[in-house]
Parts: C-alpha cells; sequence; structure tokens
C-alpha cells in the first residue's frame, strides 16, 4: 500500500515512525468490544489483559493501512511512554472518545 492509498487517519510517532492510524470498521469495533470495553476504566496499573486489548485493538486499526504490521510489533512499539496517546487516538478515530479529547492527548 502505498502513502496515497492509506486511509485517512491520525499521525502518531511510535517505534520511531510515524503511523497513520485510521479509525476502526464497524467489523472491528463489533468484534473487538469487550476488549473496547475492558479499557473504559483504565488506571495507571494496567492488568495483563488490559496490555494485550490494548495492543491488540491498536494492530487492528493500524493493518487498515498496513497490513503486513505483526501483533508483535505493535507490541515493541506501544510503551508507557506513548499508550495513552495511541490508544486514544485509535478511539478518536473510532468516535468512542470525544475527538477533543484525542487531540489533548496529542499536544
Amino acid at each position: 500500500m502505498t502513502a496515497n492509498q492509506l486511509i485517512d487517519g491520525a499521525q502518531v510517532k511510535m517505534g520511531g515512525k510515524e503511523w497513520v492510524i485510521p479509525a476502526l470498521s464497524l467489523g472491528q469495533i463489533k468484534r473487538l468490544a469487550p476488549k473496547i470495553e475492558s479499557l473504559a476504566n483504565m488506571s495507571n496499573m494496567l492488568t495483563s489483559d488490559q496490555v494485550s486489548n490494548v495492543c491488540e485493538i491498536v494492530h487492528a486499526a493500524l493493518k487498515r493501512n498496513y497490513p503486513d504490521v505483526t501483533i508483535e510489533e505493535v507490541e515493541d512499539m506501544v510503551d508507557m511512554g506513548n499508550m495513552r496517546q495511541v490508544i486514544q487516538t485509535v478511539m478518536g478515530q473510532a468516535g468512542l472518545v470525544a475527538r477533543g479529547e484525542a487531540q489533548a492527548v496529542k499536544s
């Protein structure tokens, strides 16, 4: 997929590279709903299930533009320094948080 074929989304820097994260598709939201709901009360102390869910959700969104990205790559790129920004960007793109909240995190 070339740069001009990417689905519109928000740019986020992870792993030293800029990524365009598009909105989750409706099918992805449907399949990931329990994982998305598990993040509703995310605190600073994440459970291992929440960490796995963050990685799966981010991976699903990224795969829309980067079909070859692996879950292992996502696990290495998302860290405690960027995790909140990344997940709020994904949720904001999907309309699951107010876009203003997602934008505030980017600043």
